[in-house]
């Protein structure tokens, strides 16, 4: 399994488990954190598109969230 399609494995489980996490936090209405976790993954969101073919200034491995 080349590198990407591993790290990819790795980060869908983990988006599976943030879901189950949105879903009991909606059950539980807990509005607050299903907030900041929204805006926290709204910012994922926008750091992982792919850009336009601009290299990133950022340096691998470190987190801008």
């Amino acid at each position: 399994m080349s590198s990407a399609k591993h790290i990819y494995s790795i980060a869908d489980n983990h988006a599976q488990t943030v879901q189950v996490c949105i879903d009991r936090l909606h059950q539980l209405r807990a509005n607050q954190q299903l907030k900041r976790l929204a805006e926290r993954l709204q910012k994922l969101a926008t750091h992982a598109a792919p850009g336009d073919g601009e290299k990133s200034k950022r340096e691998p491995g470190r987190s801008q969230i």
